[in-house]
Parts: C-alpha cells; structure tokens; sequence
C-alpha cells in the first residue's frame, strides 16, 4: 500500500469518503457535515495522511475560547499544509450584565453591553490572529471567510442584537498580519457587522488578491424603518475608509452592501441632502477600490459612484482620479436610492398592485431605536417609543432587507428622471480617461416583471468580444448595411436590456460619447430582445 503514489491514495479516500449524517441533508448542505474516515486511516501512514489532506482542507469553527484552543492545538504544522478554507464565525457569549444575579437588565442590548461584547470580540479575533500569525506557509494559500455569529455560536439573539452591529474596539493596530490569506470573505449572519470591523480586518490581509463583503443581509435580525441605524452604517463605512485603502495585492472586490427598507409606507430616506451633493459612500467606495482591476457593487447606487466631483483646482469636467487599473466594473442597483429617490415607479393600486399607507404623523425615522440613550430617560424614551409604534417603524414581519417587504408594492416602470441620471453618470464613468484600462461595465437593476429578469446596460471596449454572439446578431450592420461584427469589435458597444424602455437623447449621447474619446468613432448603441441578457 505504500508504494502506491499519493494520488491514488487521495483518490481512493475521496471515494469512500462519507460526512458524518449526510444521509438526513440534501447534498448542497453536506460540505458542513465532518468527515468519517476513521477505518480507512488506520491502513497505513500514507493513507493517515491523505485523510488528514481531505479532513483539514476545509474547516470551520468559531471564535469561542474552546475551539480557539482546539484549532491550536490540533494543527500541526503538517495540517496546518493542508488547510485551503477556514470558516470562522465571530461567537457572542452573554455579557456579564445578563448573567449577573440581580442586574436589571433591558430587552435591548446598551451601549455598555455592545462595548463589553465588542471587547470581547477583539480579544478573541487577536487570538485567532496570533495563531496563524504563527504559521509558516510557503506562499499565500489560504481562503478565509469571517462571518458573524451562526445560530449555534451564540445563545441569544432576536431582540437583544436587533439595534446591535458587531465591531472591534480598536483598529486592530496590534493585530499581526496574515500573509497566508489569498482570497478573504466577510459576511453577515445572525447579527449585523459593522463597516469599521470589516475594513480593518481587510487591511490585515497584505497578499490577498480577492475581498469580497457581503454586508447586505443579516439572517435573524432587522432593524425596520429605523434611519438612525441605517445612517449610523454608512457613516461608519465613510469613516473607516477614510484612513485605509486595500491592500495593494488586492485585484478583485466585491461588495453587497446593506440596503435599507421601506415597509408598507414606500419611503426612502435620503442620507445625501441636496441633490447636488455627492455620496459619501460613494467616494469613500472609489477611494477604497482605486488600485482594483475588477470591482463589483450591489445595493443603493448614486451617480458620484461613476462620475464625482472634480478635484479641487482642476477643471469642472475632470473627474477625481480613480480606478486607472480597472478592466471590469459590475454594478446592481437597488431600485432604493440613497438620495431617497426610486427607480421605478409605483404601480397604481389595482388588483395586483397595492397603494402604501399613509404615513402617521407622529412616526420619525430618524428616532434612535432602543438600546440607545446616554442616560437611564433616555433609554426609558427609546424603549417606550419603540412599544407605541413597533407596527409601524418595527414590524415583526418585516426583515428590513427589501424594498418590498411587507407586501407586493409592484414597480414595473421605469421613472425617467433618476433612471436616466444615473445611466448618464455610468456612461461618462466609462469613458473618463482616467480608466484607461476599462474593457467591460455592467449596470443591472432587478425591478419586478413575470420573467424576474434584469433591467440591464453592458459596454463594451473595442475589441472585447460581448457575450452570447451579440456582436454578430446585434451589433453587426448596425450603423449600415454591409458592416459586421469584426468592425464593430473595433469599436465601443453598449447594449440595453430595458424592455420597452428607451432612454433619453442626453443619455444616449453620453454612451455615444464613450467610443468618440477613446477611440474617435460612436460607441455603436443596440437594443436586446427581452430575455437576452448576461448573467
């Protein structure tokens, strides 16, 4: 057996291999389930060690002093070889003020408390830190993927955590870097994390070459129609870019973004003000992505995104100097705005469509929601307010991550004004010269329609073949008979996947726009069929 070559036995052990109580999940789920090779890994030490190949190339575990102890304990640095993803979900333990005989606690965690669990939650990732600090990896190999704490790592949740983000309480200065980390996902889960633990844990990674964020959904907890805490995170987001940029390994990043509901009322906060007034998370997201060559954005879009303010001292033209490596832009908007304008229109109240309830007078977005208070009335106030108008500002039934939650507010048509703003601020992104290297964007929009399809608009740079045979059926003889594909492959292409939905003359030009200053000829315009479009 030991003279077979250790591919073979990596083979055989893949194919007897088993997770323990598979048979009672669907596959998809089975990657969470252990192994159980026990048998076959007593054959002999080659087989031993393929099993310890396959037992520790993916594994999971939570940040709790108990399997902190475990990990550092059980991989030696032969396994610690074979380790390719590591899945840490942060854990919450009760705070001391809720384990306190005596102690009079609230339904909602305090400041006090979110400070005690946040200090905890450092400690513990500083320990995690130093143990694959430790390390000695031959190159950057590892994926690691952090997520807030799942439903078995933490012993409350519901409405104890429901105003709570999940943050450090430093910027992790003292925390070693992890050179090992290749590709980095930080996610969401039970509890919202906030913006402030996310960036900083990305710039602990200096060899990652992939970041993906997916801050968009928190699986137990909302927090309604509550502004106060939607604004609080993307201040908090601004603000913590504002000192860091990725690290310069960095070539692709992804990031879903958390978008606020709007509940049976169907009203957007606008966290910009006027409406000359760029987005902060906007610049700050450009500031962040400016060294990428692939960048993708879903969630609430403005158009500073694409096109923001000159730089002081330059020419009112001249964008802000960004993104002069990227190749490939993908954005999915919300049909919510930040700027507090929709997408879409409302449809009309008939029988498929509901008209929103009139807004109460004496309900205020902005008002902090409980837990939140420097002093014993204030948090009395919060508490009691969140008790007369819970079905208004925090319903149970309503999860906060969707639009059109709280029933089917349909919007199948597309409002011209901001649809066109912000397609026109795409446009002149695409064609700023300080993107010299761009050769595809994307801008897609879910809006409601029977397919489910995307409201969708791709560029293309010239010589960049589009997808699905476009060039040839779409774009070929386009502008005259006689001309195909291979000559508008020289040119730029943009194709609109908008129904029946055209756009403006103004926002035409600016795509048109795009080709005449890169290349000296129009970007040749084509319309798709409805159902032909790029996933």
């Amino acid at each position: 057996m030991n003279k077979l070559p250790l591919e073979l036995h990596d083979r055989i052990v893949q194919l007897v291999g088993r997770r323990v109580g598979e048979e009672s999940l669907p596959p998809w789920e089975h990657r969470t389930l252990p192994f159980a090779l026990p048998a076959i890994a007593a054959v002999s030490r080659n087989f031993q060690r393929a099993v310890e190949r396959l037992t520790f190339r993916d594994l999971k575990i939570s940040t709790s002093p108990e399997d902190l102890d475990v990990f550092r304990r059980t991989l030696t640095p032969q396994r610690q070889r074979n380790l390719q993803r590591l899945t840490v979900h942060l854990w919450v333990d009760n705070p001391p003020s809720r384990t306190t005989p005596g102690t009079n606690h609230r339904k909602f965690a305090t400041e006090e408390e979110r400070r005690a669990i946040n200090e905890t939650t450092t400690t513990q990732l500083r320990e995690l830190f130093n143990i694959l600090a430790a390390w000695h990896l031959p190159r950057p190999s590892l994926t690691l993927e952090v997520a807030g704490p799942s439903r078995t790592t933490a012993t409350f949740y519901n409405d104890y955590f429901r105003f709570s983000m999940l943050d450090v309480s430093t910027d992790m200065v003292d925390f070693p870097p992890l050179p090992m980390v290749k590709q980095l996902y930080v996610y969401s889960s039970s509890i919202h994390l906030h913006p402030h633990l996310v960036v900083f844990l990305t710039a602990k990674m200096p060899n990652a070459s992939h970041v993906d964020w997916n801050l968009s959904t928190c699986h137990t907890t909302g927090w309604g129609l509550y502004d106060y805490m939607s604004q609080t995170w993307r201040d908090g987001l601004a603000r913590s870019i504002e000192s860091i940029t990725l690290p310069p390994s960095v070539e692709r990043f992804s990031f879903n973004m958390f978008v606020p509901g709007t509940g049976r009322f169907q009203i957007l906060p606008n966290f910009i003000g006027s409406s000359s007034s760029p987005d902060p998370v906007s610049l700050a997201l450009r500031k962040l992505t400016k060294n990428c060559t692939e960048v993708s954005i879903e969630g609430s879009i403005h158009a500073s995104l694409f096109d923001p303010p000159a730089v002081p001292g330059t020419a009112p033209h001249e964008a802000a100097p960004a993104w002069e490596n990227l190749t490939r832009l993908e954005v999915k908007a919300s049909m919510c705005g930040p700027d507090g304008k929709w997408l879409f229109k409302l449809d009309p109240g008939d029988d498929d469509g509901m008209e929103p309830d009139p807004l109460p007078e004496d309900v205020d977005f902005g008002h902090p929601p409980p837990g939140y208070g420097a002093t014993e009335p204030e948090l009395e106030e919060a508490e009691a307010y969140y008790d007369e108008h819970q079905e208004d500002i925090a319903p149970a039934t309503m999860d906060g991550l969707v639009p059109q939650d709280a029933g089917d507010y349909l919007r199948t048509e597309v409002d011209d004004g901001p649809m066109n703003g912000l397609l026109a601020a795409f446009a002149r992104g695409c064609g700023r010269r300080s993107t010299p290297r761009l050769r595809a964007a994307v801008f897609q929009s879910e809006f409601f329609n029977p397919e489910n399809w995307p409201f969708q608009v791709a560029c293309f740079a010239a010589g960049e073949a589009a997808p699905a045979g476009w060039d040839a059926e779409f774009a070929g003889g386009q502008e005259g008979e006689g001309e195909g594909e291979e000559e508008h492959r020289d040119v730029w292409r943009v194709f609109f996947h908008t129904d029946g939905w055209r756009p403006a003359e103004e926002t035409l030009e600016a795509f048109r726009w795009i080709g005449r200053e890169r290349g000296g000829r129009d970007t040749v315009v084509c319309y798709l069929p409805w159902g032909n479009f790029a996933d």
